[in-house]
């Protein structure tokens, strides 16, 4: 008896369900006249403002009405765009006194329109006033939203030819780009009689219809920009998929301490993105931490290896935050047998004549090893030695590298006392500690800010790493970093923090493991055509690009 009744039970509560759901597919494409006594279900914007209201993004103004012919404000329409981006949460912590005097912190659209400003959607009259209660025209509508597509990163691509408005004289000229863009992209008309009213009143239903085909029509494609307030700090980031990118490291004037400005190394490298990296040594430019660009290694800093955190890339694009040492060990082939030569430094001058470290040069360095060499190899790209040379400055090949020593050890030297034109030199590397063997790209950052999910770092892991200065482990500055979040991507952020508050900033949007990058005058950020942050003056030794 009990067992029919509970068979019966579950058929009812299958039937309501399939009864809710159907009633849920009829009722949805009336549900804007249905809330709305002013919205018929066939009017041309009915649609629109469904799916506005149903994305929290627009509301009606009482009584069940919506008021399509009324007029929008302009912080309105502010309020629409952050609503598109940020929870209740998040908006919140734009309550706060901004720069215009006619939006003081008690007013409605000031969390909404400080935002905006933030995130450059929005600017001032120009004599201290935002005009939050005014109508917004048809021109500053296309231009909130052409900046809002730049802010987000979602593109706004031309689909339509260019269209020429019998009134376009009329478009003041801070708007004349933006309803272009807006026009080719299929987002904003013009009339029947092909005029454009640029300083018309945008009403409630023209403003939803404009903001939903945008929303419709224009997405993100190979990133994602983020700005908004995390913990209070302002942040901006740009999020994307390493395996949509080619990667690399762009050395300024194509050698390890060449020193650039980053919009030339921006220009040079064609890059989509980029951002600063690595410390670097502001009195030579030597980089500090190693390099590794398109499996080529570049430079080797071995100085607080293993402890030393590095962004890493395999060549799948996979993506980590690795601490390891590389080292390189060269093992010459000849008539009298072996000899090997261990820990073998890489692109690294020996700062004095006594320095007895052998290190392996190539044109990443220059063109000569600019100092004596007491003994030196050149070996070609095929690993067979070409020259053998002692006491004089070398010239490095363009393919193929130098072995060479400033200074000779105590002990004997079998490898250049019985090296010979024709021997072959095996020069192998290993990454002691990675977790593989397989590194596309590698740069030597630090410290760690972030692993498995969790606020990572103190005193002692940012010490271990190399980093004592107070400048860098404990007061606000301007910060870059980047982050591996669970999905893959890559988040690449700048902040004015600390690097506790960077920390937690990374793991509240998402990061399973994050490594602190330079900053201060270094930071630069750069997406598609504008910088997040930059260009700033000082020069760089080099970026990380993606393109």
């Amino acid at each position: 008896m009990h067992l029919h009744k509970r068979k019966g039970l579950r058929l009812l509560a299958a039937l309501l369900a399939c009864c809710l759901f159907f009633s849920a597919l009829s009722i949805r494409p009336a549900l804007a006249a249905g809330f709305f006594s002013d919205v018929p279900p066939t009017a041309w914007y009915a649609k629109d403002v469904l799916d506005l209201v149903d994305k929290g993004i627009i509301q009606g103004t009482g009584a069940n009405r919506f008021s399509p012919g009324g007029r929008l404000s302009r912080g309105a329409f502010a309020a629409m765009l952050c609503k598109t981006l940020l929870t209740p949460a998040e908006i919140k912590q734009y309550a706060f006194k901004g720069s215009f005097k006619d939006v003081p912190q008690g007013h409605w659209a000031n969390p909404y329109i400080n935002w905006a400003v933030e995130s450059s959607v929005v600017k001032g009259r120009g004599d201290g006033t935002f005009g939050p209660d005014s109508p917004v025209s048809r021109q500053d509508l296309a231009v909130m939203v052409a900046n809002f597509s730049k802010a987000t990163g979602r593109k706004m691509n031309a689909v339509n030819p260019a269209m020429s408005f019998s009134d376009g004289w009329k478009i003041s000229s801070y708007a004349a780009a933006s309803v272009s863009a807006c026009q080719r992209a299929g987002i904003l008309n013009g009339y029947t009689d092909r005029t454009f009213r640029p300083t018309q009143t945008a009403n409630r239903a023209e403003a939803a219809s404009l903001y939903a085909r945008f929303l419709n029509k224009c997405n993100t494609e190979r990133y994602e920009i983020v700005q908004k307030r995390v913990n209070g700090v302002p942040v901006r980031a740009v999020v994307f998929d390493p395996h949509s990118f080619s990667s690399s490291v762009m050395l300024a004037q194509n050698k390890i301490t060449g020193r650039e400005g980053p919009g030339s190394l921006v220009s040079r490298s064609g890059a989509v993105i980029a951002v600063n990296a690595a410390f670097f040594y502001m009195d030579s430019y030597i980089p500090i931490g190693t390099m590794i660009s398109g499996g080529k290694v570049l430079t080797v800093d071995n100085l607080f290896a293993p402890a030393k955190s590095a962004f890493v890339m395999d060549s799948r694009g996979n993506c980590s935050i690795e601490n390891f040492a590389t080292r390189h060990r060269a093992v010459l082939h000849s008539a009298q047998g072996e000899a090997a030569l261990e820990n073998v430094g890489f692109n690294q001058k020996p700062m004095v004549p006594q320095d007895t470290t052998r290190v392996v040069f190539t044109k990443d360095f220059g063109t000569s090893l600019t100092f004596t060499a007491r003994d030196a190899v050149v070996v070609s790209s095929g690993g067979f030695i070409t020259q053998v040379l002692h006491n004089t400055d070398v010239n490095i090949p363009s393919d193929g590298y130098v072995l060479a020593q400033r200074s000779r050890r105590a002990s004997a030297d079998a490898f250049f006392d019985t090296a010979q034109v024709g021997d072959r030199v095996d020069l192998q590397r290993s990454y002691e500690g990675a977790s593989t063997q397989d590194i596309k790209l590698s740069i030597g950052l630090g410290p760690r800010i972030v692993k498995n999910g969790m606020v990572y770092g103190n005193a002692d892991t940012y010490r271990a790493e190399g980093f004592k200065d107070p400048g860098i482990t404990v007061y606000n500055a301007r910060r870059a970093c980047i982050g591996i979040k669970q999905d893959g991507k890559i988040m690449l952020l700048t902040a004015n923090t600390n690097l506790s508050s960077l920390s937690k900033i990374m793991v509240s949007l998402g990061c399973q493991d994050a490594v602190n990058c330079d900053g201060g005058g270094s930071t630069n950020l750069f997406v598609d055509g504008q910088w997040l942050y930059g260009p700033q003056e000082r020069k760089l030794n080099h970026m990380l690009v993606f393109k």
